[in-house]
């Protein structure tokens, strides 16, 4: 089939998945008044990749067919291909100010780290790298939407983990799986077409508890529970959340079938191996972490261009407080997009050879991103100010008995008021709603918190040339000089070790 449409994307939709919300079955997301407007938005995005303005941007010759495939699907195998792909996601980030974070383009970037780890799979059981390989193929010919879920339901900590039910196989038969249990969170699920579905890797889980595998969302026993709408009542004081509110839903595993063509591991020995199966989750997460640093830095784009508008509209720019604000927002956007563009200029070698960004530089950036984040939506609201909360809406502008008096007592001589107010409503989105708060939650914890993503960082990081160095110039003997004498440091010797290491 190649590149769908957007009246493609929607008519798969309507498949009879049982996806319930506020205590209701669902019966057509594409038609819901709180969640049709996200997937027509979907829609528009796969209309794109026909516009033969955004063709080359967007698509590419499937490499089997000839015909045009989405880009996402691009196998990287040098920097210029990494540049394409993030060029690509850049565009689609950039129209939806960076807050739509599970575009089909994203989700492909799964199936690429799962097609990228197939050989190391397949030594537990070759049929399973066949089976990547195929679903790899199928995902993008066929242009699906995925769904990626491995987070388990929120439990108490201290309960003993004998008493959790995990997502588990409960039966294994000649043609397939039985699984039952959960997944915690499905963000974009209900927009979906498919459902990969990964396990995180722990000490505690016993083998049934541990598989790697797709079924389509509207599969027998799937049932979609989603969370709490944030569709706004009065879009025209919305500019995104009622287009972009990417429904998150827990995932219900009822006894579904899965082919066996569609499991891609499954743990066959009682003896656990963490260590392979954190470096197999770890290579199927893939690309999708430098892709989220990609938005992270578009969204940077948006608020810094908040803060500056905000501020030249109130006449503050030249205020002190004012531009050591707009030099946070400046440097938090630069830092990123010099990290970005370091990790993509210094990639790494997957397993099965694709050019990955630098893991370290891209860690340190995702540290930073998260870290700095909640202190550049507080400069958003401190130079906004109380006008945040009480820029009045378009009804009320609008309005022919209290719009005059706004216009005058409000507005006044302004012409740009109305424009202010438009700002300020975008800001209030980011910043301070529902929306925002959403927005926020899933910043700080996606790929990771904060406190997880710098252990990592520490637990991967070589610090050894720095040690070197270190002990070199405080003049401390090396395993090389037991006399302890004090030796001239090498600096030179340890600035080639860490040029060749990093």
């Amino acid at each position: 089939m190649a590149i769908r449409r957007g009246e493609e994307y929607l008519q798969s939709l309507r498949d009879g998945r049982h996806l319930w919300l506020l205590g209701q079955r669902v019966e057509d997301v594409t038609t819901h008044p709180m969640l049709a407007a996200c997937a027509h938005s979907v829609a528009a995005v796969y209309d794109l990749q026909h516009d033969p303005a955004h063709q080359d941007l967007l698509t590419m010759p499937s490499p089997t067919t000839g015909q045009r495939v989405s880009l996402a699907y691009l196998l990287p195998r040098s920097v210029d291909e990494l540049a394409r792909q993030r060029r690509m996601y850049e565009y689609l980030v950039r129209r939806t100010g960076g807050v739509a974070a599970r575009l089909p383009q994203h989700l492909a970037t799964v199936a690429i780290g799962l097609y990228d780890v197939r050989d190391l799979l397949g030594e537990v059981d070759p049929a399973f790298a066949a089976h990547i390989a195929q679903y790899f193929e199928y995902c993008r010919e066929q242009d699906v939407s995925i769904a990626t879920i491995f987070s388990d339901p929120l439990r108490h900590r201290s309960h003993p983990t004998t008493d959790q039910e995990h997502l588990r196989v409960v039966e294994r038969r000649p043609d397939g799986l039985i699984v039952r249990g959960a997944r915690g969170v499905g963000t974009q699920a209900p927009y979906a077409n498919e459902l990969l579905c990964l396990t995180s890797p722990r000490p505690h889980l016993k083998p049934e508890e541990v598989v790697f595998f797709a079924t389509p969302v509207n599969a027998e026993g799937i049932h979609l529970v989603c969370r709490q709408p944030l569709t706004p009542p009065n879009p025209e004081d919305h500019p995104l959340s009622p287009h972009w509110d990417e429904m998150d839903a827990i995932v219900v595993f009822d006894d579904v079938f899965i082919p066996w063509e569609r499991v891609f591991y499954l743990r066959l020995s009682p003896a656990i191996d963490l260590a392979f199966e954190a470096r197999v989750f770890q290579g199927a997460i893939g690309l999708g972490p430098w892709y989220v640093l990609v938005r992270m830095a578009v969204k940077a784009e948006v608020l810094l261009g908040i803060c500056a508008a905000i501020a030249d509209t109130l006449g503050t720019t030249s205020q002190p407080l004012v531009q050591t604000a707009l030099a946070d927002a400046m440097i938090y956007l630069e830092t990123l997009r010099a990290l970005i563009q370091a990790a993509e200029a210094n990639p790494i070698p997957s397993p099965s050879g694709l050019a990955q960004p630098n893991p370290t530089t891209a860690l340190a950036a995702r540290i930073c991103s998260i870290e700095r984040y909640p202190h550049l939506l507080q400069i958003v609201r401190e130079l906004c100010g109380s006008g945040l909360l009480m820029a009045p809406g378009q009804a009320d502008l609008n309005h022919p008995e209290i719009g005059p008096h706004l216009h005058r007592y409000v507005v006044g001589k302004d012409r740009g008021g109305p424009e202010y107010f438009r700002l300020l409503k975008l800001a209030w989105e980011y910043a301070c709603d529902a929306f925002g708060s959403r927005q926020l939650l899933f910043e700080m914890y996606n790929v990771g918190s904060l406190a997880t993503n710098k252990q990592r960082l520490v637990s991967t990081y070589d610090t050894s040339p720095f040690v070197a160095l270190a002990k070199e110039l405080a003049g401390i003997a090396g395993p090389d000089d037991p006399s302890g004498a004090q030796i001239s440091p090498d600096v030179e010797g340890v600035q080639r070790t860490v040029a060749s290491g990093h």
